[in-house]
């Protein structure tokens, strides 16, 4: 319940930044707005404005919409033609369509930039191990050091570590890193291999260190409806003893097992209520391979120590170049994972539907704010490069359509028009119905 709360929040936010960019541009391109509604279906609630727009919150949240004045949708009177859409230059309506992606694209800089300002908790980038034989290895890293920045910019936290290098390492790069170590502050040259988007994951492994991580209780906050954990009956405030028996330290020893353990039956012991069980549990395999429980650790029954916790953070204008950089290598990632989906060198399991989303959405809020609001970034990017794709009925497809205009010198005729949404209506449903598979394949396996 909690996490189809936070995703309604999340999509009213998103949907309400898109069609505000519509409407927006198009009032100031002198088109008279009949009515902006976030959601679809029966009005919760409206207000008719002195501008004459019907202001509307539908009950269904999945979308939204800007209705225009339009020839196309009904007579207008012959006062109102200039206000009408259709009757607007080309570099209007360009303009109009454009303006609900960029709108959220925008916002995704506002956010990063405040959670920029505000500070990026996380844990600090103290190296725990190092793997001998690799870059990091070669590199003379030793256990203990701690990361200050990469090529000149901070990272002071295993997040921060992260995002520096993914970029990097998708070029094969040489990237010069500040640690601190044994007191001194020393650069090392670090060579990465070369990653392709589908082994983002395995980036630490690769490079050949593991995050120092203080032992974390292995107590279970929230178990994914339908996934392995779920079915082998396994519930949230469980205290995890042991698996196959492996005596369960901390929660990496659990996260190391499971990773290993894809389609394999464990012998799971666990405490709960002050009571001893055993069951069995088989992990589901990850599109990478790796085995999956659906289970994520209690926040509440963890506490770091205050030496090991750093934050990143950035002044005002600091911000700003650092906010747009974040924004677009978000951008850049989207769209090749995208175009790695359409030519195969993507998985295609990769991509997830509003079941997910919700996930991600109840996930991120109950790791606080700053994480909240970094989810709204991402999927904010999202929804606008989704927008953007050549899709009749998105407003990529309508763009194409003008682009057809320019080029012809005259648009599409309607016949061609209809066609073309019914062709794109179809592809968006397909679409929507992999995602929605998607979303069922991990839930039940």
């Amino acid at each position: 319940m909690q996490s189809l709360i936070f995703f309604i929040i999340a999509l009213g936010i998103l949907v309400t930044v898109h069609e505000f960019g519509h409407f927006w541009v198009a009032r100031r391109c002198g088109v008279k707005v009949l009515r902006f509604s976030v959601g679809f279906g029966r009005p919760l609630w409206r207000r008719v404005g002195k501008d004459g727009t019907e202001y509307v919150i539908a009950v269904l949240p999945l979308g939204g919409y800007v209705k225009m004045l339009d020839e196309r949708e009904g007579a207008v009177p012959e006062n109102l033609l200039h206000q009408s859409f259709n009757r607007q230059s080309l570099a209007n309506r360009v303009a109009i369509v454009s303006a609900g992606p960029l709108a959220n694209l925008i916002f995704a800089v506002f956010a990063y930039w405040l959670m920029m300002v505000i500070g990026i908790p996380g844990l600090k980038a103290i190296i725990g191990e190092v793997t001998e034989g690799t870059p990091a290895y070669h590199a003379s890293f030793n256990p203990g050091d701690e990361i200050v920045s990469i090529n000149g910019k901070p990272a002071p936290t295993w997040n921060a570590v992260y995002q520096r290098l993914l970029p990097e390492a998708e070029k094969a790069s040489t990237v010069s890193v500040e640690v601190k170590s044994g007191g001194s502050s020393e650069q090392r040259q670090l060579s990465l291999p070369e990653l392709s988007l589908n082994e983002a994951a395995e980036l630490f492994q690769r490079v050949g260190f593991r995050p120092y991580r203080p032992a974390m209780d292995p107590v279970i906050g929230e178990v994914v409806s339908g996934g392995a954990a779920d079915r082998a009956g396994i519930r949230p405030g469980d205290r995890l003893l042991s698996a196959d028996d492996q005596v369960l330290e901390g929660w990496e020893d659990w996260v190391r097992l499971i990773r290993d353990s894809a389609n394999s039956d464990l012998q799971i012991v666990l405490e709960r209520n002050g009571q001893t069980f055993e069951l069995q549990m088989t992990p589901a395999e990850s599109a990478e391979g790796y085995g999956l429980a659906g289970i994520a650790i209690d926040p509440q029954q963890q506490r770091l120590p205050d030496e090991l916790v750093a934050e990143l953070r950035y002044g005002p204008l600091a911000a700003i170049p650092a906010a747009f950089a974040q924004t677009w290598q978000f951008i850049s990632a989207t769209g090749r994972s995208l175009w790695g989906m359409v030519t195969g060198s993507v998985s295609r399991d990769n991509l997830g539907g509003p079941i997910t989303i919700a996930q991600f959405a109840g996930s991120s809020a109950q790791q606080g704010t700053i994480a909240f609001i970094g989810f709204l970034a991402m999927i904010s990017i999202s929804l606008g490069i989704l927008n953007l794709l050549p899709i009749p009925v998105l407003d990529g497809g309508h763009l194409m359509m003008y682009l057809i205009e320019w080029i012809r010198g005259k648009p599409l005729s309607e016949h061609a028009q209809m066609q073309a949404h019914k062709v794109g209506l179809m592809l968006l449903l397909l679409l929507m119905f992999f995602a929605f598979f998607n979303d069922l394949s991990r839930l039940f396996g």
